[in-house]
Protein backbone atom coordinates (compact mmCIF):
# COMPACT_ATOMS: atom_id res chain seq x y z
CA UNK A 1 0.00 0.00 0.00
CA UNK A 2 1.38 3.27 -0.98
CA UNK A 3 0.70 6.86 1.04
CA UNK A 4 1.95 10.31 0.51
CA UNK A 5 4.43 10.96 -2.18
CA UNK A 6 4.42 7.13 -3.16
CA UNK A 7 6.13 5.80 -0.16
CA UNK A 8 5.04 2.80 1.48
CA UNK A 9 2.35 2.87 4.47
CA UNK A 10 3.88 2.24 7.53
CA UNK A 11 1.11 1.05 9.59
CA UNK A 12 0.64 -1.69 6.78
CA UNK A 13 4.32 -2.98 6.98
CA UNK A 14 3.83 -3.38 10.76
CA UNK A 15 0.36 -5.26 9.47
CA UNK A 16 2.47 -7.40 7.18
CA UNK A 17 5.52 -8.13 9.61
CA UNK A 18 4.75 -9.46 13.20
CA UNK A 19 8.17 -8.69 13.97
CA UNK A 20 8.85 -6.00 12.54
CA UNK A 21 10.15 -3.67 15.71
CA UNK A 22 13.26 -6.15 15.53
CA UNK A 23 13.47 -6.46 11.83
CA UNK A 24 14.23 -2.76 12.00
CA UNK A 25 16.03 -2.38 14.49
CA UNK A 26 19.95 -2.35 15.78
CA UNK A 27 21.52 -2.82 18.94
CA UNK A 28 25.26 -1.61 19.26
CA UNK A 29 27.17 -0.36 22.26
CA UNK A 30 24.26 -0.21 24.66
CA UNK A 31 22.35 1.84 22.02
CA UNK A 32 19.16 0.82 20.10
CA UNK A 33 18.25 2.16 16.95
CA UNK A 34 14.57 1.72 16.29
CA UNK A 35 14.06 2.84 12.11
CA UNK A 36 11.01 0.58 11.80
CA UNK A 37 8.13 3.64 11.41
CA UNK A 38 10.37 4.83 8.25
CA UNK A 39 8.42 2.99 5.45
CA UNK A 40 11.27 1.11 4.12
CA UNK A 41 10.76 -2.36 3.20
CA UNK A 42 13.56 -4.96 3.56
CA UNK A 43 14.00 -5.11 0.07
CA UNK A 44 14.61 -1.11 0.51
CA UNK A 45 17.00 -1.69 3.01
CA UNK A 46 19.10 -4.47 1.02
CA UNK A 47 19.12 -1.74 -1.72
CA UNK A 48 20.54 0.74 0.51
CA UNK A 49 23.48 -1.53 1.75
CA UNK A 50 24.32 -2.42 -1.65
CA UNK A 51 24.19 1.74 -2.50
CA UNK A 52 27.03 1.91 0.64
CA UNK A 53 28.89 -0.90 -0.64
CA UNK A 54 29.20 0.54 -4.13
CA UNK A 55 30.22 3.80 -3.44
CA UNK A 56 33.77 3.08 -2.49
CA UNK A 57 33.15 3.33 0.84
CA UNK A 58 35.81 0.79 1.94
CA UNK A 59 38.59 2.32 0.63
CA UNK A 60 37.53 5.72 1.39
CA UNK A 61 37.67 4.54 5.07
CA UNK A 62 41.07 3.48 4.69
CA UNK A 63 42.46 6.29 3.39
CA UNK A 64 40.61 8.15 6.33
CA UNK A 65 42.13 5.80 8.88
CA UNK A 66 45.58 6.46 6.65
CA UNK A 67 46.35 9.77 7.32
CA UNK A 68 45.94 10.55 3.35
CA UNK A 69 44.49 13.38 1.79
CA UNK A 70 40.86 13.67 2.69
CA UNK A 71 40.43 17.23 2.43
CA UNK A 72 41.73 17.84 -0.86
CA UNK A 73 40.25 21.66 -1.07
CA UNK A 74 42.98 22.55 1.75
CA UNK A 75 45.20 19.99 1.16
CA UNK A 76 44.59 18.07 4.67
CA UNK A 77 44.07 14.87 6.52
CA UNK A 78 41.52 14.53 9.02
CA UNK A 79 42.78 12.33 11.76
CA UNK A 80 40.27 13.34 14.83
CA UNK A 81 40.46 9.94 15.79
CA UNK A 82 44.12 10.19 16.53
CA UNK A 83 42.64 12.42 19.72
CA UNK A 84 40.78 9.74 21.17
CA UNK A 85 43.38 6.92 20.67
CA UNK A 86 44.43 4.93 23.14
CA UNK A 87 48.01 4.94 21.09
CA UNK A 88 47.54 8.16 18.45
CA UNK A 89 50.85 7.38 17.16
CA UNK A 90 49.45 3.92 15.88
CA UNK A 91 47.51 6.14 12.70
CA UNK A 92 49.65 6.91 10.44
CA UNK A 93 51.08 10.87 9.62
CA UNK A 94 49.19 11.58 12.93
CA UNK A 95 51.57 11.38 15.64
CA UNK A 96 55.25 9.97 14.82
CA UNK A 97 56.58 11.17 17.85
CA UNK A 98 53.37 10.61 20.70
CA UNK A 99 52.64 14.32 21.14
CA UNK A 100 49.38 13.69 21.09
CA UNK A 101 49.20 11.62 23.85
CA UNK A 102 51.44 14.17 25.89
CA UNK A 103 49.20 17.03 24.63
CA UNK A 104 45.98 15.13 26.26
CA UNK A 105 47.53 13.99 29.39
CA UNK A 106 48.90 17.92 29.87
CA UNK A 107 44.93 19.22 29.11
CA UNK A 108 43.14 16.13 31.51
CA UNK A 109 45.70 17.15 34.19
CA UNK A 110 44.72 20.48 33.95
CA UNK A 111 41.03 19.60 33.66
CA UNK A 112 41.87 17.20 37.40
CA UNK A 113 43.48 20.41 39.13
CA UNK A 114 40.02 22.07 38.31
CA UNK A 115 37.38 19.35 39.14
CA UNK A 116 39.41 19.02 42.43
CA UNK A 117 39.93 21.96 43.50
CA UNK A 118 43.86 22.11 43.82
CA UNK A 119 43.96 24.92 41.20
CA UNK A 120 42.65 27.00 43.81
CA UNK A 121 39.72 28.55 41.10
CA UNK A 122 36.24 28.44 41.86
CA UNK A 123 35.20 29.64 37.90
CA UNK A 124 36.09 28.84 34.69
CA UNK A 125 35.10 30.95 31.95
CA UNK A 126 35.31 29.18 28.40
CA UNK A 127 35.44 31.54 25.37
CA UNK A 128 34.95 29.71 22.16
CA UNK A 129 32.57 29.22 19.02
CA UNK A 130 31.37 26.42 16.92
CA UNK A 131 33.42 23.31 17.26
CA UNK A 132 35.01 25.18 20.03
CA UNK A 133 31.51 25.37 21.73
CA UNK A 134 28.91 23.23 20.63
CA UNK A 135 30.85 19.76 21.36
CA UNK A 136 31.91 20.79 24.91
CA UNK A 137 28.69 22.18 25.79
CA UNK A 138 26.73 19.44 24.93
CA UNK A 139 29.23 17.05 26.97
CA UNK A 140 29.29 19.11 30.03
CA UNK A 141 25.58 19.32 29.82
CA UNK A 142 24.64 15.60 29.85
CA UNK A 143 27.35 14.32 31.84
CA UNK A 144 27.46 16.48 34.85
CA UNK A 145 26.62 15.26 38.03
CA UNK A 146 27.39 18.55 40.48
CA UNK A 147 30.71 17.12 41.86
CA UNK A 148 33.13 19.86 40.79
CA UNK A 149 35.01 22.39 42.28
CA UNK A 150 35.07 24.53 39.60
CA UNK A 151 31.87 26.02 37.77
CA UNK A 152 32.06 26.52 33.87
CA UNK A 153 30.55 28.96 31.74
CA UNK A 154 30.16 29.36 28.05
CA UNK A 155 30.51 32.09 26.16
CA UNK A 156 30.15 31.90 22.31
CA UNK A 157 28.37 34.54 20.52
CA UNK A 158 28.82 38.69 21.19
CA UNK A 159 26.63 39.11 23.56
CA UNK A 160 27.76 42.46 25.87
CA UNK A 161 24.87 42.30 28.44
CA UNK A 162 25.16 38.43 29.38
CA UNK A 163 29.27 39.15 29.56
CA UNK A 164 28.26 42.00 32.04
CA UNK A 165 26.14 40.05 33.97
CA UNK A 166 28.11 37.27 34.25
CA UNK A 167 31.13 39.16 35.68
CA UNK A 168 29.14 41.10 37.71
CA UNK A 169 28.82 37.70 39.47
CA UNK A 170 32.47 36.37 39.38
CA UNK A 171 35.59 37.35 41.71
CA UNK A 172 38.76 38.09 39.49
CA UNK A 173 40.86 36.54 41.93
CA UNK A 174 39.00 32.77 42.09
CA UNK A 175 38.03 32.87 38.39
CA UNK A 176 40.34 31.33 35.59
CA UNK A 177 39.26 31.89 31.17
CA UNK A 178 39.95 29.16 28.45
CA UNK A 179 40.52 30.77 25.00
CA UNK A 180 39.46 28.12 22.64
CA UNK A 181 39.85 29.05 19.30
CA UNK A 182 42.25 26.78 16.46
CA UNK A 183 43.16 29.63 14.45
CA UNK A 184 42.98 32.14 17.40
CA UNK A 185 42.29 34.59 14.79
CA UNK A 186 37.92 34.43 15.42
CA UNK A 187 36.74 37.60 15.72
CA UNK A 188 33.54 36.85 18.57
CA UNK A 189 36.36 34.59 20.12
CA UNK A 190 38.88 37.32 20.79
CA UNK A 191 36.64 40.45 21.35
CA UNK A 192 35.05 38.50 24.03
CA UNK A 193 38.70 37.77 25.33
CA UNK A 194 40.07 40.90 25.49
CA UNK A 195 37.56 41.97 27.84
CA UNK A 196 38.22 38.81 29.95
CA UNK A 197 41.86 39.71 29.67
CA UNK A 198 40.87 43.71 30.91
CA UNK A 199 38.86 42.63 33.23
CA UNK A 200 41.32 39.99 35.00
CA UNK A 201 43.97 42.89 34.60
CA UNK A 202 47.69 41.39 36.37
CA UNK A 203 45.76 37.91 36.91
CA UNK A 204 45.45 36.96 33.06
CA UNK A 205 48.69 35.74 32.70
CA UNK A 206 48.41 33.45 35.62
CA UNK A 207 44.84 32.49 35.31
CA UNK A 208 44.31 32.35 31.16
CA UNK A 209 44.60 29.22 28.97
CA UNK A 210 44.77 28.67 25.20
CA UNK A 211 43.87 26.08 23.16
CA UNK A 212 44.51 26.44 19.87
CA UNK A 213 46.29 25.36 16.67
CA UNK A 214 48.18 28.54 16.69
CA UNK A 215 50.39 28.62 20.03
CA UNK A 216 52.18 31.87 18.48
CA UNK A 217 49.13 33.50 18.10
CA UNK A 218 48.27 32.49 21.62
CA UNK A 219 51.51 34.08 22.97
CA UNK A 220 51.25 36.96 20.88
CA UNK A 221 47.10 37.55 22.35
CA UNK A 222 49.55 37.43 26.04
CA UNK A 223 48.80 34.08 26.82
CA UNK A 224 51.94 32.29 28.64
CA UNK A 225 53.61 29.44 26.94
CA UNK A 226 53.38 27.12 29.39
CA UNK A 227 49.24 27.52 29.60
CA UNK A 228 48.72 27.12 25.69
CA UNK A 229 47.12 24.04 25.29
CA UNK A 230 47.44 22.43 21.63
CA UNK A 231 46.64 20.49 18.76
CA UNK A 232 46.67 19.83 15.20
CA UNK A 233 46.49 21.87 12.29
CA UNK A 234 44.36 18.61 10.65
CA UNK A 235 42.04 18.97 13.38
CA UNK A 236 39.04 20.07 12.54
CA UNK A 237 36.86 22.59 14.29
CA UNK A 238 33.59 20.63 14.61
CA UNK A 239 36.34 17.95 15.21
CA UNK A 240 38.02 19.32 18.09
CA UNK A 241 35.84 18.41 21.26
CA UNK A 242 38.21 15.09 21.23
CA UNK A 243 41.49 17.87 21.75
CA UNK A 244 42.24 20.49 24.37
CA UNK A 245 39.51 22.49 23.24
CA UNK A 246 37.67 19.89 25.37
CA UNK A 247 39.43 21.05 28.74
CA UNK A 248 36.90 23.19 30.14
CA UNK A 249 34.41 20.45 29.96
CA UNK A 250 36.98 18.33 31.27
CA UNK A 251 37.02 20.65 34.31
CA UNK A 252 33.92 20.20 35.07
CA UNK A 253 33.09 16.39 34.64
CA UNK A 254 36.67 15.27 35.68
CA UNK A 255 39.75 13.79 34.27
CA UNK A 256 38.27 9.71 34.33
CA UNK A 257 34.93 10.61 32.86
CA UNK A 258 36.63 12.64 30.23
CA UNK A 259 38.78 9.41 29.24
CA UNK A 260 35.79 7.19 29.42
CA UNK A 261 33.93 9.51 27.17
CA UNK A 262 37.48 9.75 24.82
CA UNK A 263 37.29 5.46 25.08
CA UNK A 264 33.16 5.48 23.91
CA UNK A 265 34.51 7.20 20.70
CA UNK A 266 37.47 4.84 20.04
CA UNK A 267 35.30 2.09 20.11
CA UNK A 268 33.13 3.83 17.27
CA UNK A 269 36.16 4.13 15.55
CA UNK A 270 37.06 0.58 15.82
CA UNK A 271 33.70 -0.74 14.74
CA UNK A 272 33.13 1.79 11.89
CA UNK A 273 37.15 0.91 10.46
CA UNK A 274 36.34 -2.70 11.08
CA UNK A 275 35.17 -5.79 9.22
CA UNK A 276 31.71 -5.20 10.66
CA UNK A 277 30.91 -1.54 9.52
CA UNK A 278 27.91 -2.99 7.88
CA UNK A 279 26.01 -3.52 11.45
CA UNK A 280 27.20 -0.04 12.50
CA UNK A 281 25.05 2.47 14.03
CA UNK A 282 27.38 5.00 12.12
CA UNK A 283 26.41 3.03 8.67
CA UNK A 284 22.94 2.26 9.56
CA UNK A 285 22.40 6.15 10.35
CA UNK A 286 24.20 7.06 6.92
CA UNK A 287 22.12 4.93 5.00
CA UNK A 288 19.09 6.03 6.89
CA UNK A 289 19.78 9.73 6.34
CA UNK A 290 20.38 8.77 2.75
CA UNK A 291 17.01 7.32 2.30
CA UNK A 292 15.52 10.54 3.91
CA UNK A 293 16.99 12.99 1.85
CA UNK A 294 17.26 11.50 -1.57
CA UNK A 295 14.81 8.77 -1.78
CA UNK A 296 11.88 10.53 0.53
CA UNK A 297 13.00 14.29 -0.55
CA UNK A 298 12.77 15.32 3.30
CA UNK A 299 14.50 18.94 3.91
CA UNK A 300 15.35 18.59 7.47
CA UNK A 301 15.97 16.21 10.04
CA UNK A 302 14.67 16.97 13.05
CA UNK A 303 16.96 15.80 16.49
CA UNK A 304 14.56 15.50 19.62
CA UNK A 305 15.47 14.65 22.91
CA UNK A 306 13.65 12.65 25.51
CA UNK A 307 16.35 12.80 28.23
CA UNK A 308 16.85 16.58 29.08
CA UNK A 309 20.82 15.40 29.23
CA UNK A 310 20.47 15.06 25.60
CA UNK A 311 18.86 18.69 25.22
CA UNK A 312 21.78 19.97 23.04
CA UNK A 313 22.06 17.31 20.54
CA UNK A 314 20.32 18.56 17.62
CA UNK A 315 22.45 22.16 18.43
CA UNK A 316 25.82 19.94 17.82
CA UNK A 317 24.54 18.01 14.96
CA UNK A 318 23.42 20.82 12.89
CA UNK A 319 27.36 22.30 12.50
CA UNK A 320 28.77 18.50 12.35
CA UNK A 321 26.05 17.67 9.76
CA UNK A 322 24.68 20.91 7.88
CA UNK A 323 29.09 22.47 7.88
CA UNK A 324 30.03 18.87 6.90
CA UNK A 325 27.77 17.92 4.35
CA UNK A 326 25.89 21.39 2.92
CA UNK A 327 28.16 21.58 -0.14
CA UNK A 328 27.21 22.36 -3.65
CA UNK A 329 29.89 20.70 -5.84
CA UNK A 330 31.15 16.88 -5.96
CA UNK A 331 34.82 16.27 -5.38
CA UNK A 332 35.48 16.94 -9.06
CA UNK A 333 34.37 20.60 -8.69
CA UNK A 334 30.91 19.38 -11.02
CA UNK A 335 27.70 21.31 -9.59
CA UNK A 336 25.59 18.67 -7.65
CA UNK A 337 22.21 18.19 -9.42
CA UNK A 338 21.03 16.26 -6.08
CA UNK A 339 20.11 17.75 -2.85
CA UNK A 340 22.66 17.03 0.37
CA UNK A 341 22.72 18.41 4.08
CA UNK A 342 19.22 18.61 5.12
CA UNK A 343 18.49 21.08 7.60
CA UNK A 344 18.61 20.20 11.54
CA UNK A 345 16.70 21.44 14.10
CA UNK A 346 16.12 20.22 17.55
CA UNK A 347 15.82 20.50 21.70
CA UNK A 348 13.85 18.87 24.49
CA UNK A 349 10.87 16.97 22.72
CA UNK A 350 8.17 17.85 25.87
CA UNK A 351 9.32 21.70 25.24
CA UNK A 352 8.95 21.40 21.49
CA UNK A 353 5.41 19.18 21.82
CA UNK A 354 4.03 22.95 22.91
CA UNK A 355 5.55 24.67 20.00
CA UNK A 356 6.42 22.86 17.05
CA UNK A 357 5.05 19.33 16.84
CA UNK A 358 1.42 20.26 16.13
CA UNK A 359 2.89 21.25 12.31
CA UNK A 360 4.75 17.98 12.54
CA UNK A 361 1.49 16.38 12.84
CA UNK A 362 -1.13 18.07 10.61
CA UNK A 363 0.90 20.43 7.90
CA UNK A 364 1.07 19.29 4.45
CA UNK A 365 5.21 19.15 4.61
CA UNK A 366 6.42 16.07 6.56
CA UNK A 367 9.82 16.47 8.21
CA UNK A 368 11.31 13.51 9.59
CA UNK A 369 12.64 13.00 13.54
CA UNK A 370 15.55 11.27 15.33
CA UNK A 371 13.84 10.81 19.05
CA UNK A 372 16.54 10.24 21.33
CA UNK A 373 16.25 8.83 24.81
CA UNK A 374 18.10 6.27 27.86
CA UNK A 375 15.99 3.40 29.39
CA UNK A 376 17.65 4.41 32.69
CA UNK A 377 17.02 8.03 34.00
CA UNK A 378 20.61 8.96 35.53
CA UNK A 379 18.32 10.79 38.52
CA UNK A 380 16.29 9.77 41.25
CA UNK A 381 12.97 10.69 40.32
CA UNK A 382 11.73 7.62 38.26
CA UNK A 383 8.36 8.83 37.76
CA UNK A 384 9.18 11.78 35.93
CA UNK A 385 11.38 10.05 33.65
CA UNK A 386 8.19 7.83 32.50
CA UNK A 387 6.47 10.63 31.76
CA UNK A 388 9.67 11.59 29.23
CA UNK A 389 9.31 7.66 27.89
CA UNK A 390 6.08 7.55 28.12
CA UNK A 391 5.64 10.98 25.36
CA UNK A 392 8.37 9.76 23.29
CA UNK A 393 6.31 6.57 22.73
CA UNK A 394 3.18 8.42 22.35
CA UNK A 395 4.75 10.90 19.88
CA UNK A 396 6.56 7.98 17.85
CA UNK A 397 2.94 5.77 17.08
CA UNK A 398 1.25 9.23 16.33
CA UNK A 399 3.85 10.81 14.35
CA UNK A 400 3.79 7.44 11.96
CA UNK A 401 0.18 5.62 12.68
CA UNK A 402 -1.66 8.98 12.56
CA UNK A 403 -5.55 9.23 13.81
CA UNK A 404 -8.88 8.56 11.95
CA UNK A 405 -11.49 10.97 12.41
CA UNK A 406 -14.57 11.88 11.01
CA UNK A 407 -13.61 15.08 11.69
CA UNK A 408 -10.90 16.73 9.68
CA UNK A 409 -9.39 19.07 12.02
CA UNK A 410 -8.80 16.17 14.32
CA UNK A 411 -7.61 13.81 11.27
CA UNK A 412 -3.85 13.04 11.32
CA UNK A 413 -2.59 11.94 8.25
CA UNK A 414 0.51 9.94 9.68
CA UNK A 415 3.13 7.93 7.77
CA UNK A 416 5.69 10.84 9.52
CA UNK A 417 9.17 9.21 9.41
CA UNK A 418 10.12 8.80 12.68
CA UNK A 419 12.68 6.91 14.22
CA UNK A 420 13.94 5.99 17.90
CA UNK A 421 17.61 6.27 19.48
CA UNK A 422 17.81 4.52 22.60
CA UNK A 423 20.32 4.20 25.15
CA UNK A 424 20.85 1.55 27.42
CA UNK A 425 22.26 4.18 29.76
CA UNK A 426 23.78 7.51 29.14
CA UNK A 427 27.09 8.00 30.43
CA UNK A 428 30.68 9.15 29.43
CA UNK A 429 31.53 5.97 27.35
CA UNK A 430 28.33 5.86 25.42
CA UNK A 431 28.25 9.21 24.49
CA UNK A 432 31.48 9.29 23.47
CA UNK A 433 30.45 6.58 20.79
CA UNK A 434 27.37 8.20 19.94
CA UNK A 435 28.93 11.25 18.56
CA UNK A 436 31.92 9.69 17.21
CA UNK A 437 29.29 7.41 15.39
CA UNK A 438 27.40 10.43 14.12
CA UNK A 439 31.18 11.99 12.71
CA UNK A 440 31.73 8.54 11.01
CA UNK A 441 27.95 8.61 9.20
CA UNK A 442 28.40 12.03 7.97
CA UNK A 443 31.53 10.77 6.46
CA UNK A 444 30.15 7.56 4.88
CA UNK A 445 27.44 9.66 3.70
CA UNK A 446 29.95 12.24 2.04
CA UNK A 447 31.57 9.28 0.20
CA UNK A 448 27.59 8.19 -0.88
CA UNK A 449 27.08 12.00 -2.13
CA UNK A 450 30.95 12.12 -3.24
CA UNK A 451 31.31 15.77 -1.29
CA UNK A 452 34.36 16.83 0.22
CA UNK A 453 32.98 17.11 4.32
CA UNK A 454 36.20 18.51 5.76
CA UNK A 455 36.02 22.22 4.25
CA UNK A 456 33.50 25.08 4.61
CA UNK A 457 33.93 27.69 2.03
CA UNK A 458 30.68 29.13 2.82
CA UNK A 459 31.56 30.08 6.55
CA UNK A 460 35.02 31.35 5.32
CA UNK A 461 33.19 33.77 2.68
CA UNK A 462 31.11 35.47 5.52
CA UNK A 463 33.86 35.85 7.64
CA UNK A 464 35.83 37.99 4.85
CA UNK A 465 32.96 40.05 4.05
CA UNK A 466 32.02 40.99 7.57
CA UNK A 467 35.48 41.76 8.11
CA UNK A 468 34.73 44.86 5.32
CA UNK A 469 31.54 45.47 6.22
CA UNK A 470 32.86 45.80 9.74
CA UNK A 471 35.16 48.59 8.23
CA UNK A 472 32.56 50.55 6.80
CA UNK A 473 30.25 50.84 9.57
CA UNK A 474 33.38 52.29 11.60
CA UNK A 475 33.19 55.22 8.96
CA UNK A 476 29.64 56.03 9.55
CA UNK A 477 29.04 56.56 12.78
CA UNK A 478 26.36 57.53 14.42
CA UNK A 479 24.34 54.75 12.46
CA UNK A 480 21.11 55.80 11.03
CA UNK A 481 18.29 53.93 8.51
CA UNK A 482 19.68 55.97 5.25
CA UNK A 483 22.78 54.65 5.63
CA UNK A 484 22.26 51.42 6.78
CA UNK A 485 20.39 50.96 3.43
CA UNK A 486 23.41 52.21 1.79
CA UNK A 487 25.78 49.73 2.96
CA UNK A 488 23.57 47.46 2.30
CA UNK A 489 23.22 48.49 -0.92
CA UNK A 490 26.57 49.19 -1.85
CA UNK A 491 27.57 45.27 -0.88
CA UNK A 492 24.94 44.11 -3.45
CA UNK A 493 27.26 45.82 -6.15
CA UNK A 494 30.36 45.59 -5.27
Amino acid sequence: MLGKNNTRDVSALFAEDERRGLNFSLLEHGWLLDYSRLPLTADGYRGLQALAAASGLDSAVRRLFGGEIVNPSEHRPALHMALRAEDPSAFPGADPDRVLAIDRSRFLDLAEDFHSGRSGLSDLVHIGIGGSDLGPRLVADALDVDDGAARVHWLSTVDARRMGRLLRDLDPDTTGVVIASKSFSTEETLLQAQALKAWLGDRFTAQAWAATAKPESAKAFGVSGDHILGFPEWTGGRFSLWSSVGVSAAARLGRDCYTDLLRGAAEADACFAGDARDRSLALHVAVLMHFLRRDLDAPSLGVVAYDPRLALLGDFLQQLVMESLGKGVDLDDAILTQSTSPLIFGGRGTDLQHSIFQALHQAPDSHPLILVGALEPGHDRPDWHRVQLAHMLAQATAMARGRHDDQASRLLPGNRPVMMLMAERLNARSLGFLLASFEHAVFALSVLWKINPFDQWGVEEGKRLAADFKTALQEHEPLDFETWLELSDRGMRS
